[in-house]
């Protein structure tokens, strides 16, 4: 089994707070659940992509 380093749980750890604020957002102006789900999915998923994008302009090294 592979193992993450510190950098990778990291980013994982930050795309998840993304996502979560995102589904929070949602819940508070729609108020239904199933949408408040899809957008903590999809901003999780939007922001594991543009940390990731982030950190390889600036030259970091990401796997």
């Amino acid at each position: 089994m592979a193992t993450l380093d510190r950098q990778e749980i990291l980013v994982i750890f930050a795309s998840f707070l993304i996502g979560s604020v995102a589904g929070w957002w949602s819940r508070t102006q729609w108020g239904d659940g199933l949408i408040a789900v899809a957008a903590t999915l999809a901003g999780t998923v939007a922001g594991y992509f543009i940390i990731i994008t982030v950190l390889r302009a600036v030259g970091h090294p990401v796997g």
